[in-house]
């Protein structure tokens, strides 16, 4: 299998594993994504997966929700689990070279996932947090993502979509600059 297609299904196992592990009476949680709750997360990250399903079934890019709150009205693992499932059977057949339309052009499939990796590693930790559980975030997917990522970084804020980045101390792991990035401070 290629790599950036194993990273991709690696960042969506660790969605599931923290989505199982966070109880019930956590899903109204504040997370850390400013006035979203654990459910809004999980509903954005549903329909991020739809969104990069687009792009990879070759519909092109299609806009996000206004409301993630309307993917997660009934058993949000089981949403999940819905969404999940139809991201591996798609994953099992995507060319990773086969180009794909974009905000950004033509690109290969596999730059999409390189580069949308991001999401769910993110939004795995920001689960976590919220449902106040541990995330074990895929090492080997942080790096190439920190690789893909960091020379958009400074694109990031300027989306609204994320926090400006947070100055950390150069002992900082990977797991923590990626989140840096996306302005998050995991524990130093």
């Amino acid at each position: 299998m290629n790599p950036t297609i194993a990273r991709y299904r690696r960042a969506l196992d660790g969605v599931g594993d923290v989505l199982r592990r966070i109880p019930a009476d956590r899903l109204r949680s504040p997370s850390p994504c400013p006035g979203w709750t654990t459910l809004h997360v999980l509903g954005h990250v549903i329909d991020g997966q739809r969104q990069i399903a687009a792009l990879l079934s070759g519909d092109g890019p299609r806009a996000p929700r206004p409301d993630p709150l309307e993917l997660v009205t009934g058993d949000p693992e089981a949403e999940w689990q819905a969404v999940y499932t139809s991201m591996r059977e798609l994953l099992e057949v995507t060319d990773p070279n086969g180009l794909v339309p974009s905000h950004h052009g033509e690109v290969s499939a596999q730059w999409v996932l390189a580069t949308a990796v991001i999401e769910p590693l993110v939004h795995t930790w920001d689960l976590a947090r919220a449902g106040g559980v541990e995330a074990c975030l895929d090492d080997e997917a942080v790096d190439a993502c920190l690789a893909d990522v960091t020379p958009m970084a400074g694109r990031f804020a300027a989306t609204g979509m994320y926090a400006p980045a947070v100055p950390l101390p150069g002992h900082a792991s990977p797991r923590q600059r990626l989140l840096g990035l996306s302005g998050r401070r995991d524990d130093l």
